[in-house]
């Protein structure tokens, strides 16, 4: 890493903010996904975790899931969020947080009658609808955010992926990410748009990919690979014995697994997975963000599989938040490495390695 210098990047309470930069200027933002942002989970992740970047997850659709009677549509759940989301960007910006607003969902009533799995998933980029809806979402967050001066991030789709296409990015997937692109400039010329490239979250899109028009594009990447290390023993297993099956079979970090024609998976083989990102990035000097990564939070080795992938995103320079805060006690840092099947209630523990491992990582943006 280059050596690190202090850039003043705002005010907060009447105090200076002071953020890690390189020696071109460059801000590096550090931090976690979130699924609200509520002022006591800002406040939190600002004060007992030094972050300077939260990853909002804007689900519309699980709104309208999880609460049929008060949002009937999955529209109904987006005008909630676009409705509170200005109070919570000055939070944010009091704070000295930037938010990147992720639309998790698209809120396309058509999906509810798509079929399960991959036919659904397909399905999706056959229904134009879903473009109309995507820019018409992404209109309305451009028209809120146009005058702010505060930095925010567009992530204008969650994990794209057409299993038609896989392992290759989803073939319809440039033509979308540039019309909405256009669609947000002709109204926020400013803030940062973020593209992930896919399929879903993996890397493997990197090597084809175009190169989008216009300014200030980030392309992004989830990292949780090899899957069959990060996911272990998230089936929900209560009641059978399968339980004592797991815990007998932990897999460890580093080790052999079967992801991408298996082998053994360490830290070389992380940067080998992600090669097609950094060339990408050296090849056309743009930035890049790691908006997920994480690991079950009882797996084996977690620290040090969470320190060999920072590592990496450090060396590179790329931004990078964290799954996840609050959201889930899979992959939460607050709670004990313990596995526990789903019903049971994890102890908190913040003082847990995976912690350790973030919090030397977020100390950064002190410095």
């Amino acid at each position: 890493m280059e050596l690190k210098t202090l850039l003043l990047i705002g005010l907060a309470f009447g105090g200076i903010i002071l953020s890690a930069s390189d020696d071109n200027g460059k801000v590096t933002h550090r931090g976690f996904t979130v699924s609200n942002l509520r002022p006591e989970t800002l406040a939190d992740v600002k004060k007992d975790w030094n972050a300077n970047m939260v990853r909002y997850m804007m689900r519309p659709d699980f709104m309208s899931q999880a609460n049929h009677s008060k949002y009937p549509t999955y529209m109904d759940g987006w005008k909630d969020i676009l409705a509170n989301l200005p109070a919570q960007l000055d939070t944010a910006k009091k704070l000295g947080i930037l938010v990147v607003l992720d639309l998790h969902d698209v809120p396309n009533e058509n999906k509810r009658t798509y079929p399960k799995g991959r036919e659904g998933t397909n399905m999706f980029w056959k229904d134009e609808k879903n473009l109309e809806i995507m820019i018409k979402c992404w209109q309305e967050v451009a028209d809120i955010c146009k005058d702010r001066e505060e930095e925010i991030y567009f992530d204008i789709k969650n994990e794209p992926l057409d299993w038609g296409d896989f392992p290759s990015y989803a073939k319809k997937w440039p033509d979308w990410a540039q019309q909405t692109i256009d669609a947000i400039r002709a109204i926020d010329k400013k803030h940062a748009i973020i593209v992930e490239v896919g399929p879903g979250g993996l890397s493997w899109g990197f090597k084809s990919f175009p190169l989008l028009k216009g300014d200030n594009i980030i392309y992004s990447i989830h990292a949780y690979q090899p899957h069959e290390y990060t996911h272990q023993g998230i089936k929900d297993i209560a009641n059978t014995d399968l339980a004592k099956a797991y815990l007998e079979k932990t897999k460890s970090w580093p080790g052999t697994f079967g992801d991408a024609g298996g082998g053994v998976w360490d830290k070389e083989r992380l940067k080998k997975d992600l090669a097609d990102v950094i060339e990408f990035q050296k090849k056309h000097n743009v930035k890049i963000y790691v908006g997920e990564f994480g690991v079950a939070r009882w797996a084996p080795g977690a620290d040090k599989y969470l320190d060999d992938l920072i590592s990496i995103f450090e060396e590179y320079g790329w931004d990078w938040t964290c799954h996840a805060f609050r959201e889930s006690p899979i992959w939460s840092p607050e709670h004990e490495d313990k596995y526990t099947i789903q019903g049971e209630k994890p102890e908190k523990s913040s003082d847990n390695k995976r912690a350790e491992v973030l919090r030397k990582y977020l100390k950064l943006n002190q410095e």
